[in-house]
């Protein structure tokens, strides 16, 4: 397809040397939208490996997609005055970086600011200044309901993010629950469009294997321990194992090293393996040979790991929150579990052990792939921005 536009993205999060983990929802999307049209990404952060007040430039280029990375850092021995030193390094280089990107790309017909930050006042000023509109998408889990417990205290930040959203020319959220949570706390909000999280299938998709592994495994994964309940769910396994049944648990992602002696408390430190930050390749293999993956999350505003384990053609045991329930279809490609309940994980574990449910995995994979795959979220994107530009 012709490419008839140039987009310029302001992320709030986005992998990057310091953690190539933040924000790879947002990377994802930029693959799938730059199919269709030019994609230009600004990202700054601190990189603490850099001297006091320096500042360094990255560029990636990919067809359609440019990726402008900027690093600064600042001493933090000043208390407030460094949070005002880095704020204003931050916007220099920002706006370094904007200077740099439209020189090389020529002008930018739209502004898409994804995570409402300081970021978004670019946005705001690139639209009083040069007349560009600007688009957000919002993801972040401060407007969920348990939000107020992780909502920026700062009230010149939420402002910020307030201003960001009451002027922006159209909004995308990545599930139906965060939109309707947004529109309780910004009443001036009257419409979203929902896009899901974007999966990349040429990583996650299904090995169908003919012979039954001999050692039921489950598999989970773990950033923010509170966050995903991991905790819980380690007291479930151990509640499921003492009840006569026999399985490992997989546990991916980092932060998990608190959860070690609690595995040990438990009992079940044999049956536990704790795989640390994985590459996404690896974190595939095994969803892949996993026999469902354990979503015991407190909150979510969409669930990567959910649609990615769904794109394997592996069921989910997941906790019963309206935004999984958006997403998933219960003894289709899912068992539910009450909140917080973790009798009730183990006995939906030891039902699925015993076989009460039966899951086709080709038929998840291949409906999974169908929805969140590259094409369907790129040509989404490309209709949103329509609405802002109908002549695109």
């Amino acid at each position: 397809m012709k490419r008839t536009a140039n987009i310029l993205w302001l992320p709030g999060w986005y992998p990057s040397k310091t953690d190539f983990l933040a924000g790879d929802f947002t990377d994802r999307h930029a693959k799938a939208t730059s199919k269709n049209v030019n994609v230009t990404v600004l990202f700054v952060t601190k990189d603490p490996a850099l001297a006091s007040n320096a500042s360094c430039i990255e560029v990636e280029r990919v067809e359609g997609l440019t990726i402008y990375r900027g690093y600064y850092n600042c001493s933090a021995s000043l208390g407030y005055f460094s949070k005002l030193i880095s704020v204003r390094l931050h916007f220099k280089l920002l706006f370094r970086l904007y200077r740099s990107a439209k020189k090389e790309q020529g002008r930018f017909e739209l502004l898409h600011v994804h995570i409402s930050l300081r970021q978004g006042l670019l946005a705001q000023w690139l639209k009083w200044k040069h007349k560009i509109p600007y688009v957000i998408t919002e993801q972040s889990s401060w407007f969920m309901p348990v939000g107020d417990k992780i909502y920026p205290r700062s009230l010149a930040l939420q402002k910020i993010i307030s201003s960001n959203i009451q002027n922006a020319d159209a909004l995308h959220v990545v599930s139906n629950s965060l939109g309707n949570a947004l529109k309780q706390k910004f009443h001036f909000i009257k419409n979203f469009t929902v896009i899901p999280n974007v999966v990349d299938t040429n990583i996650f998709y299904p090995v169908l294997q003919k012979a039954i592994t001999a050692q039921l495994n489950f598999f989970t994964v773990t950033s923010d321990v509170y966050h995903k309940n991991t905790d819980g769910i380690l007291r479930a396994f151990a509640i499921y194992l003492k009840a006569g049944h026999s399985a490992v648990l997989d546990v991916a992602g980092p932060n998990f090293e608190p959860l070690v002696p609690l595995a040990g408390q438990l009992g079940i430190s044999k049956s536990v393996n704790f795989l640390g930050a994985l590459p996404y390749h690896l974190v595939a293999k095994k969803m892949q040979s996993a026999a469902a993956l354990i979503f015991f999350t407190r909150y979510e505003t969409f669930g990567c790991v959910m649609a990615e384990a769904l794109c394997c053609g592996t069921p989910v045991i997941a906790t019963k929150i309206p935004v999984l329930e958006e997403n998933l279809e219960e003894h289709h490609n899912a068992l539910f579990v009450e909140p917080e309940n973790e009798a009730d994980l183990a006995l939906k574990m030891e039902e699925f052990t015993l076989g009460k449910y039966q899951f086709n995995k080709e038929a998840i994979a291949r409906q999974a792939a169908a929805r969140y795959g590259y094409n369907k979220a790129g040509d989404a994107f490309l209709d949103f921005y329509k609405t802002v530009l109908p002549g695109l």
